[in-house]
């Protein structure tokens, strides 16, 4: 009997699937790009292939994928399954890192290069909004046409909000929509429901994920990688009922409490969160935590 197909929200699943083929990429960034009235790119490298055994069981890590195309472009693309206040924070934070991390010293200004964030939520981060995609840019508040630059910009797709493959008057879905049908439904479809994917890269993608689910290892790293986000999910939510953030965020804010701050290190010295996370637990700003962070080296 043929065993469920793994699921391309489980982000482990996400960059094996993505990082397999280029030309599958491709075809997802292209869609992207298209949907949000930018241009075709013809090629693209993924520069962080590598999965790790080791990385799969650990919390807070983020199997994200970095690529590049033939422009020098660089692009951040993920799947986040997980909510937290702080994503926005932490998207940007990336976002710019990727684009700062292009300059040596003694490089001009002109030699950076575009930095793309391509994020899908299994989450409404905007439940108010019936909109699921958003992308955004460096615009003037008042005059949105008037743009800074288009060098720094970020593509969320909320995932929650897609129920069915919407056609055209051609009886067609465009590619963006295939593929973010495909991600929430992938893992439940049989053969006669794919052939409403008229995308030939989602045929690849399908074949590819056949593989993986077939293959008893990958699939037991994927069950490691889900129970991972479970386990992530747990401890983030424990920590919030036990009223761990007020006590940390009052002891820091009523003069630098010594078993405040004490935790906090405790957390940091165990490596059970990352300064991110652990600013999403307490409150805190990721200066406050990096600050801390760094006294401890």
């Amino acid at each position: 009997m043929l065993k469920p197909l793994l699921s391309p929200k489980n982000d482990f699943v996400f960059k094996k699937l993505f990082a397999w083929d280029t030309s599958v990429l491709l075809n997802l960034i292209n869609a992207v790009l298209l949907s949000s009235g930018r241009g075709n790119i013809c090629s693209v490298k993924v520069k962080n292939p590598i999965v790790l055994p080791e990385e799969l069981a650990q919390k807070f890590i983020i199997m994200d994928i970095q690529a590049e195309d033939e422009k020098n472009n660089n692009y951040d693309i993920e799947m986040q399954v997980q909510k937290f206040s702080s994503y926005p924070s932490r998207a940007l934070y990336y976002i710019s890192k990727l684009y700062a991390g292009q300059m040596d010293a003694g490089d001009k200004y002109s030699s950076l290069k575009p930095a793309i964030g391509i994020h899908f939520l299994d989450y409404k981060m905007y439940p108010k909004q019936n909109e699921f995609q958003f992308c955004f840019e460096f615009k003037d508040c008042r005059f949105p046409k008037l743009e800074l630059t288009h060098d720094l910009a970020l593509h969320l797709f909320e995932l929650p909000k897609i129920k069915r493959i919407n056609v055209n008057r051609k009886g067609q879905a465009d590619d963006m929509i295939q593929w973010l049908h495909f991600f929430n439904n992938a893992h439940k479809e049989d053969e006669t429901m794919r052939e409403h994917y008229t995308n030939p890269a989602i045929h690849q993608a399908f074949t590819f994920l056949e593989e993986l689910s077939a293959d008893e290892l990958e699939r037991q790293r994927a069950e490691i990688r889900e129970k991972a986000l479970k386990d992530e999910a747990t401890f983030l939510d424990d920590a919030k009922k036990e009223g761990f953030a007020e006590g940390i965020e009052q002891g820091i804010e009523q003069g630098a409490d010594a078993k405040a701050r004490s935790m906090v290190q405790i957390l940091l010295a165990m490596k059970v969160a990352s300064s991110e996370q652990i600013a999403e637990i307490t409150g805190l700003s990721l200066e406050v935590i990096e600050a801390m962070q760094a006294s401890q080296a």
